[in-house]
């Protein structure tokens, strides 16, 4: 009998240790932090507190760019763990958020500052640069975005498992102080593009153009203001082995976009001489687009599969329209080329269009100059005397000169 009983013993121990044993495995096997589902699917939300000015009008004052308007207070998202989170300010003139701005500074930490200026600005976008003048007050929705980069389900991996999390939205009264109305790129009076620099080479002095640098280009339906700023874009095939940077004039480093961190364009970062290079993760057609308004850059994969020609060239009164020989094009990159350049002086005013093949099939022209975006079969384009890096995209007709 007493046997009996140590055996029943000695088997509520062993069921004992398997029992603690299969705990402990399934806890070895939960590694990292314990996320809210919510969190990690973006249907989490978290209070934006209505400031304590809610019945005030924030007047806005161009001598006061320096300074905050207010800051927005709220009490971090419930993720399941403790998290630095980066908050952005979102702005809108609609309650459902359609049509908003993002403000271009972040702020770690609850309290978040809205800096006078970049309202300004971004209420100046959502006007669609066409502010009325007096200025008057205006209802204005805002909310913060919250991103936390580092919660991973383990140390080994990198991808974020939380999505960006969208708070209430409040409203706020502004009067903003007025900025001038903004023009069509074919009625500006300056345009000051940007610069793609180092997919080819690095050589940024004017020798580099074509070779190494190749200029973003003005978009159809977007406005530019009197010192040349406003959105300016490349469409074209990248090759995720090479990397690029981003600068605003040709021979200098100093106002420049890079990445922040290492190698790729998760992270834009400006004036950072000390920052990474873009890279886009695979090969692709991407858009690059900077705002420089607001200061911001942007680089997005595009689904599309244009013709590749394999030459372009310009004709025009130059060539007796056909007569002589086109001025040959050179490509730009050697995979899935779309950026056609050439140096070439104009000993007067002339008119010219680009062509492929020396045929009229297909080709392309505006009426605009230095810049332009030309349509097929559109208009002649009016080049004015001098000696210029002419550039010509086939994916959308856009084109720019720039003189030498």
């Amino acid at each position: 009998m007493k046997m009996i009983t140590n055996m029943k013993k000695i088997s509520n121990i062993l069921l004992l240790i398997l029992t603690v044993g299969f705990f402990a495995s399934c806890a070895e096997e939960e590694i990292g932090p314990v996320i809210n589902p919510a969190a990690e699917n973006g249907t989490l939300t978290y209070v934006l507190n209505q400031t304590r000015y809610s019945n005030f009008t924030y007047v806005l004052d161009v001598t006061n760019n320096g300074l905050d308007m207010d800051a927005l207070t709220t009490t971090q998202p419930d993720y399941g763990f403790s998290a630095s989170v980066t908050y952005y300010v979102q702005a809108s003139f609609s309650e459902d958020m359609s049509n908003l701005v993002e403000l271009p500074s972040s702020v770690q930490g609850e309290n978040v500052a809205i800096n006078v200026k970049e309202m300004n600005a971004a209420l100046f976008d959502l006007y669609g640069g066409e502010m009325p003048n007096p200025s008057v007050a205006k209802d204005v929705y805002v909310r913060l975005k919250a991103v936390v980069s580092t919660a991973t389900k383990n140390p080994l991996t990198t991808e974020p498992t939380v999505k960006p999390l969208l708070s209430n939205v409040i409203k706020l009264n502004v009067l903003p102080y007025y900025i001038e109305n903004l023009k069509p790129y074919n009625e500006a009076a300056t345009l000051s593009p940007y610069y793609i620099i180092g997919y080819i080479g690095w050589d940024n002095s004017t020798g580099g153009l074509g070779s190494n640098i190749i200029p973003l280009s003005v978009v159809e339906g977007r406005v530019y203001n009197s010192e040349g700023k406003g959105i300016y874009a490349y469409t074209g095939y990248f090759e995720a082995s090479k990397t690029f940077k981003i600068i605003g004039t040709v021979g200098g480093w100093t106002e420049q976009w890079g990445n922040s961190g290492s190698d790729g364009i998760n992270s834009p970062v400006h004036n950072d001489g000390g920052s990474s290079n873009f890279q886009v993760p695979e090969d692709g057609y991407y858009t690059v687009t900077v705002n420089s308004t607001l200061n911001q850059v942007t680089i997005v994969k595009t689904a599309i599969t244009p013709k590749v020609f394999d030459n372009m060239g310009m004709v025009g009164a130059m060539t007796d329209w056909g007569g002589n020989p086109d001025i040959a094009m050179t490509a730009y990159q050697t995979v899935n080329n779309h950026m056609w350049y050439a140096e070439y002086t104009f000993a007067s005013d002339s008119e010219f269009k680009f062509r492929y093949n020396s045929d009229w099939g297909d080709n392309w022209g505006d009426d605009t100059f230095p810049y332009g975006i030309g349509t097929p079969g559109g208009k002649n384009i009016p080049a004015k005397a001098g000696t210029y890096v002419v550039f010509f995209n086939d994916i959308d007709g856009t084109y720019s000169f720039i003189q030498k």
